[in-house]
């Protein structure tokens, strides 16, 4: 009998590991179970993610705790670099929005040289100010200097800027509709060129294809927004110093939820 138990107990042990091989393993299952609904890339092109808009804003409400003099300190720094620009731009061009003695051409020429200038200066400022909400929403480290952390990617930073811009124009030119719908499907290719080092065409594309998927749930998510801003400016403007914090951690955790962590 316990010959018998003995190669029973064998059989069962050898049946039991064969039938292992087909079992994931658990180290992956719980692996980055802290980061619960972390996306990647690959399940933000497929659509794999929801929008949850009340349960966004309460995360970022909560992450928000200490985080707000971060993203001020961020917006202060952004506002004053973009006025140093604007003002060495007008110096270099010539361009004024008050220059009505200049010729028409030479204005258009003037204007166009200006605008290239500022979009290529700011694209890294724009960039680190939506990367400090993203950062946050993943809980990593970050500071208000962040906004100068992304001049390493200005051309493709600035050529994406560029282009949504003319895209969006010409969108809203046919018939409203298509602008509309630009500008929200691009609203994180400039957050996906700082963090997973992309080019300007394939973030544009990554981030239409994956927020189409949900178009109108990141829509609804982005008039919520809207009407907190609306909300803190309309209460003396006091009511700004907790919505901008709020929205900024809210985009950096739908950010998080579609497309994840940065690219190793």
């Amino acid at each position: 009998m316990a010959g018998f138990y003995t190669q029973s107990n064998k059989d069962n042990k050898g049946h039991l590991e064969m039938s292992d091989i087909y079992k994931a393993p658990e180290a992956q299952l719980t692996e980055g179970g802290e980061s619960g609904s972390y996306g990647s890339l690959e399940k933000g092109l497929a659509g794999d993610y929801s929008i949850a808009i009340e349960d966004t804003l309460k995360e970022a409400w909560n992450r928000s705790k200490g985080k707000k003099l971060t993203i001020w300190l961020a917006l202060i720094l952004y506002f004053v670099c973009y006025v140093a620009i604007t003002l060495v731009a007008s110096v270099i061009t010539g361009y004024s929005a008050f220059n009505f003695g200049a010729s028409a051409n030479g204005a258009l020429t003037s204007m166009f040289l200006y605008q290239v200038i500022v979009a290529l200066a700011t694209a890294p400022l724009i960039a680190g100010l939506w990367m400090v909400g993203v950062k946050i929403a993943r809980e990593e480290q970050t500071s208000a200097t962040e906004i100068f952390s992304h001049f390493d990617k200005l051309l493709p930073l600035a050529i994406a800027n560029i282009l949504i811009s003319i895209f969006t124009l010409v969108g809203f030119f046919l018939f409203v509709i298509p602008g509309i719908y630009l500008s929200v499907a691009y609203l994180l290719a400039i957050p996906l060129i700082a963090d997973k080092n992309m080019g300007p065409w394939q973030a544009m594309e990554t981030s239409r294809k994956a927020i189409t998927k949900h178009w109108f749930s990141f829509f609804g998510f982005l008039i919520v927004c809207l009407l907190l801003y609306f909300a803190g400016a309309l209460a003396l403007l006091i009511g700004l110093i907790w919505a901008l914090p709020l929205i900024a951690i809210a985009i950096g955790v739908v950010y998080r939820n579609i497309f994840g962590g940065p690219e190793d």
